[in-house]
């Protein structure tokens, strides 16, 4: 399972966007060790993704049937007045949403206890024998996903968590596709409650055909070869 983490805006005027985007990008300048963090974690995660054999295990990754793609799943926080939602999807499609409480803080024990449970039980039953057991989790480096009591979740739950580096939304799937989707979407349309606001975004999810589920990730892949020849530099993407 791989997992990607951004923050998305949409406002009472129906307004849409992302809090790190493309546009971060154009105003800031990697430092050397930045780069090189960014150019060795692409390299890492090209060399246990890229070409692999998707029904072949390894590394205590999961069986898969032939035509089936290594899971790809989102964490993502979609942002409302007064409304915050964790988004989860992998290669196949949506895997669920969860509405964090009014005045809830975010922090890395509400994710814990809260958050990545329910990740689990969607696993346990769409795979009984298994649940989450080797499956590989990347968010991005926000304080709460580094916490103890995270870490400690995460290996409760027998995955593994695959390096992102600082500052590249480019290589993140929420922000180059699912946020876009999103906007593309709910941008102008204003919601009475949060009810139908959740709503709004489950059934949108739902009708995102499959296979596009699957092609971010190997669009994932290609962006992270981009990093590699472009020598972490950021770049266009067509």
């Amino acid at each position: 399972m791989l997992a990607f983490n951004g923050k998305c805006t949409h406002n009472s005027e129906g307004g849409f966007r992302t809090e790190e985007g493309p546009s971060a990008m154009g105003t800031t300048l990697l430092n050397f060790p930045q780069k090189a963090a960014r150019l060795q974690m692409a390299e890492e995660n090209l060399e246990i993704y890229e070409g692999s054999d998707p029904r072949r295990k390894q590394d205590g990754r999961v069986w898969l049937k032939k035509g089936e793609v290594t899971p790809a799943v989102c964490i993502s926080d979609f942002r409302a007045p007064k409304v915050l939602y964790w988004i989860f999807f992998d290669g196949l499609g949506p895997v669920t949403q969860i509405p964090v409480p009014k005045g809830q803080t975010l922090t890395g024990q509400f994710y814990a206890d809260v958050v990545l449970p329910e990740v689990e039980k969607h696993y346990l039953k769409r795979r009984p024998k298994t649940g989450t057991r080797g499956l590989k989790i990347l968010h991005d480096n926000a304080r709460p996903h580094k916490s103890l009591a995270v870490r400690q979740k995460i290996k409760d739950m027998d995955m593994h968590e695959v390096p992102h580096p600082p500052y590249s939304p480019d290589i993140a799937p929420c922000d180059f596709w699912l946020f876009r989707k999103l906007k593309d979407n709910l941008s102008g349309r204003e919601f009475e409650d949060r009810l139908s606001l959740g709503r709004a975004i489950y059934r949108y999810l739902e009708v995102i055909p499959k296979d596009e589920y699957r092609k971010t990730f190997e669009n994932w892949i290609k962006r992270l070869n981009s990093v590699v020849a472009y020598k972490a530099d950021y770049f266009e993407h067509s």
